[in-house]
């Protein structure tokens, strides 16, 4: 890491030299403290994202839907506590789905509910866990909307991610 630092310190200095050579001092500890606090939050993200993914196979399995197979690839994204998203999706009639949500270490509960085109509820968990799964068997294709509710996150945000398998 604290390479990364001394030359982001050097690129930076150089940068600013051919920018202006009067300036060089301000500009360098100017560019160089954003790269200094942006790198942490980047670094730190990204953990989030790699854990939940990493989640995700390993949830699916345990559920025992381990016969199915992504359909869609897995959305992963962070809300705050108590916040939902809706997610749309196409499913196609014939298929059995399986939707997988997880979240990371300071996630207690997230919830994922299903909904067809016209707004009816097809399937929900709502259970206080931070593995829901729902099943959707569509009688027609077409699209559905997936809502996401991050019921208990215990950070100023908590990363999730949804999984869709199909069989």
């Amino acid at each position: 890491m604290k390479s990364i630092f001394l030359n982001s310190y050097n690129w930076v200095c150089n940068t600013a030299t051919a920018l202006n050579p009067k300036t060089t001092a301000k500009t360098a500890i100017a560019l160089f403290s954003g790269i200094v606090l942006l790198t942490p939050t980047a670094a730190l993200a990204g953990r989030f994202t790699d854990q939940v993914r990493g989640q995700l196979m390993q949830v699916a399995i345990s559920l025992g839907i381990g016969s199915y197979q992504l359909t869609h690839n897995p959305l992963v994204d962070d809300l705050r506590n108590n916040q939902s998203e809706t997610l749309n999706i196409n499913l196609r009639s014939g298929t059995s789905y399986a939707f997988v949500g997880v979240c990371d270490e300071d996630c207690r509960d997230i919830d994922l509910q299903v909904y067809d085109e016209n707004g009816n509820l097809v399937d929900s968990d709502t259970d206080t866990d931070d593995y829901p799964m729902v099943r959707v068997n569509p009688r027609w294709s077409g699209r559905f909307r997936v809502k996401v509710t991050m019921a208990n996150c215990t950070a100023s945000t908590c990363y999730y991610g949804v999984g869709v398998f199909g069989r």
